[in-house]
């Protein structure tokens, strides 16, 4: 069976791990840069390159930033009989974003930290003294700690946005959230009824405790409640395979912080010792329609 991973970010060692794990399982395996994909229509028929060969399963995986060509591709793919695995990106096609995570986690009645998505950087500084000094503000379309910035006060508040107009950015792109003052930062791996779970501690000096940033991590055991809540976060933003970020504050409530639709495997591997990407691979085969 030919099974091809989609991918706007080719280089990453996850998907070097799924492609090890299909050929393991004895299928044809090929890695499909979307960042190179080039479209041409003569004579009215429709040529994709580089996908000249169809696939029996397309698994896709992190291709958010390049949505609106692949969404009308994969349409066509699967009228030709082709099994996609997108993990309901077509179902969410414009709304994957933290944004609308926020929204959906809150609606749903799951705790997240207080956090403001505002318009005019104007309007940043009472929002803050609204929240409450230190204050965090993440670029609302990046992932494993990137874009992801703390501030003790209005002064640091305020030369970051300097800096930011200076540049052209544009307040509605990022976010501004309480900083939970946390005892655990857990990130919570769920494919399908299968739950990893481990600790991530960040480096020295460093408030971020992603593995990509260089924390370090551990295997860390949940309990029932905290299983409960993790999985509410996924059904919340209607996903089968996500990470789901789990603080647990120093006066033991509980947050989610995000929900992550391309969640990372390889640190988790590292804390547990499981072979986790084969699952994925896996569940990926066996449920793609």
């Amino acid at each position: 069976m030919k099974v091809y991973l989609v991918t706007t970010r080719a280089n990453l060692e996850e998907n070097s791990r799924i492609g090890e794990e299909i050929k393991a399982l004895g299928h044809e395996f090929k890695l499909l840069d979307l960042l190179k994909f080039e479209y041409a229509i003569r004579n009215g028929k429709l040529f994709i390159e580089p996908t000249d060969d169809l696939p029996d399963v397309l698994i896709l995986r992190g291709i958010f930033n390049n949505i609106k060509g692949i969404s009308s591709h994969i349409v066509g793919l699967r009228e030709k009989g082709v099994k996609v695995f997108d993990n309901n990106l077509l179902v969410h096609k414009y709304s994957i974003n933290k944004i609308s995570d926020l929204i959906k986690l809150a609606d749903a009645g799951v705790p997240v930290p207080d956090s403001y998505h505002l318009h005019d950087f104007d309007k940043f500084a009472e929002a803050a003294q609204e929240i409450g000094y230190p204050v965090v503000v993440k670029l609302t379309r990046t992932g494993k700690g990137a874009g992801v910035y703390k501030f003790d006060n209005e002064e640091e508040l305020g030369e970051f946005i300097s800096r930011i107009k200076e540049n052209g950015g544009e307040a509605k792109s990022y976010l501004l959230q309480q900083f939970i003052d946390y005892k655990y930062d857990l990130r919570v791996l769920i494919i399908g009824d299968k739950i990893y779970s481990m600790r991530r501690i960040p480096g020295e000096g460093e408030f971020r405790a992603n593995f990509s940033l260089g924390g370090s991590v551990e295997k860390f055991d949940l309990d029932q409640e905290d299983e409960k809540l993790a999985k509410a976060a996924l059904d919340a933003v209607d996903i089968s395979v996500g990470g789901v970020d789990l603080l647990i504050s120093k006066d033991s409530k509980r947050y989610i912080l995000e929900v992550n639709h391309t969640a990372g495997m390889i640190g988790m591997e590292a804390a547990t010792g499981e072979n986790i990407t084969k699952v994925f691979v896996e569940y990926a085969i066996k449920n793609a329609i």
